[in-house]
């Protein structure tokens, strides 16, 4: 790293900070906002306003807030790529765009024209108040920062040579400043300008890399495993990512950024040209990862990619995708970070606490946000994997929040809400349940805890309608 390599990661932390301060002149500036509202503000629309950003995103603005949110794990999708090869693009890839074309087909014109605000209240409306506040629980789990905090801190401690803890300090810092002032306007608007530097940052390791070892060379010392479907994974863990791809089913920065936009036919339009952006990303991010074995194969996998970058990247160019490595996590910390916080004011303390004043739900969102934070830097300090943490995550989350909410948009005679209750609890529950017991070695490692999760889950589903036949028979 030269001098203008840390000047320009410098000058992007800046830009952050300036763009927080100009947000509200930006955020009116057309074309890539709507026009704002004309009627009378009241709290429905100051809430409106913070939370969705008055539901006013335009095309180009939904598709860059989606596009950088949702590819936060860059670290632990290299991880994989580098440790199984084409395999990742099987599993983080071709499995989830199936789910964001099906997302976009069948339930975005559901979801927007529901109106709400958030998965919790979407439970609220298909059931009944305790399963919202179970769903809003679980849904925190799937949201913790705590795996992009880790990816922060890993950057900080290559990039600066710092220890890992400050790493995850001051990586964390500025998301957590402009996010607490802004709100979700802050964090759309700044992914549009990470959405930039996360495509040109990755793009240029490539054409780099080809250049110094050779496209034929690399190509030679690929090992065969990675250029297989399945690389070392068994089936069994594939089936699960195939499982774990249906998260973007109840993904809040799906949900989210479908009720924030202008009209169900820009959040269609917008996931669909997304789905394209991500195919590129991640046959880029496959690639080289695959590359980085074939000449690096003695490297820590979840540091493989801004390792092997380091390797191949002349100044300047360093700079720039170091920059892009930060832009890409920290468009999804700052997202999952306030939309963890909305969960807890909005899902939680106005639900529990029947708030309806607007101020005081948007005062308590940003002492929520500080908790986030807070809890998020323990968890990433407990945790040493990436793509665990994502895993555990979904795992948890999948198995408590699939049956119900599907159910609720797709069945005509939609569950009980005692069955949607137990459904989520027993789901969530036995996974929890499961990974622990598997780090105490009483049970088959080789089992999932996905497939316990979910077999609970769908076995309370199939018992309720059994019940339910006798009683009527």
């Amino acid at each position: 790293m030269t001098f203008i390599d840390y000047s320009i990661i410098i000058l992007y932390f800046v830009m952050m900070f300036m763009t927080s301060f100009v947000m509200k002149i930006f955020f009116k500036t057309k074309p890539w906002i709507a026009t704002p509202p004309t009627e009378a503000r009241n709290d429905s629309n100051e809430l409106e306003d913070y939370f969705l950003a008055g539901r006013r995103l335009t095309l180009p603005m939904f598709v860059a807030t989606l596009v950088s949110t949702w590819y936060g794990n860059l670290l632990g999708v290299s991880e994989l790529a580098y440790k199984e090869g084409f395999v990742q693009w099987l599993t983080q890839g071709i499995f989830w765009y199936a789910v964001y074309i099906f997302f976009a087909l069948f339930l975005a014109k559901k979801i927007r024209e529901s109106n709400l605000f958030t998965i919790p209240e979407q439970l609220d409306k298909f059931y009944d108040s305790k399963t919202a506040i179970l769903g809003a629980v679980i849904n925190l789990v799937m949201l913790n920062p705590a795996s992009y905090v880790l990816s922060m801190g890993i950057i900080f401690e290559l990039v600066f040579g710092l220890p890992a803890w400050q790493g995850l300090l001051i990586g964390t810092l500025v998301p957590f400043i402009y996010t607490l002032r802004g709100g979700f306007k802050a964090a759309v608007i700044i992914d549009m300008i990470q959405f930039i530097f996360m495509f040109l940052g990755i793009a240029l390791i490539l054409p780099f890399a080809i250049h110094k070892y050779g496209f034929e060379n690399l190509i030679n010392s690929v090992p065969p495993s990675h250029l297989t479907l399945t690389g070392t994974l068994s089936w069994q863990v594939i089936l699960a990512w195939f499982l774990i791809a249906t998260w973007a089913l109840i993904d809040t920065s799906f949900f989210q950024r479908t009720y924030a936009a202008q009209d169900f036919k820009t959040a269609q339009r917008g996931i669909l040209i997304s789905t394209g952006f991500w195919f590129v990303f991640d046959f880029m991010i496959t690639t080289i990862g695959i590359f980085a074995f074939a000449v690096m194969p003695d490297l820590d996998p979840k540091t493989s990619l801004p390792v092997f970058a380091s390797a191949v990247l002349p100044p300047i160019a360093k700079g720039i995708f170091f920059t892009g490595v930060i832009a890409t996590v920290m468009s999804t910390l700052d997202s999952l970070t306030f939309s963890s916080a909305m969960c807890i004011s909005k899902d939680l303390y106005q639900k529990i606490f029947k708030v309806t004043d607007a101020k005081k739900i948007i005062n308590f969102n940003k002492l929520a946000i500080v908790i986030v934070v807070f809890l998020s830097l323990i968890v990433a300090l407990c945790f040493e994997s990436l793509i665990k943490i994502m895993y555990y995550k979904g795992s948890i989350g999948i198995s408590g929040l699939l049956i119900p909410l599907v159910s609720g948009f797709f069945l005509k005679k939609k569950l009980s809400a005692n069955t949607a209750f137990l459904s989520m609890l027993l789901g969530s529950g036995s996974c929890v349940i499961w990974i622990v017991l598997q780090k105490l070695a009483v049970v088959d490692a080789n089992i999932e805890p996905l497939f316990i999760g979910l077999g609970f889950s769908l076995g309370i589903v199939f018992i309720s309608k059994f019940l339910k036949g006798k009683n009527e028979n």
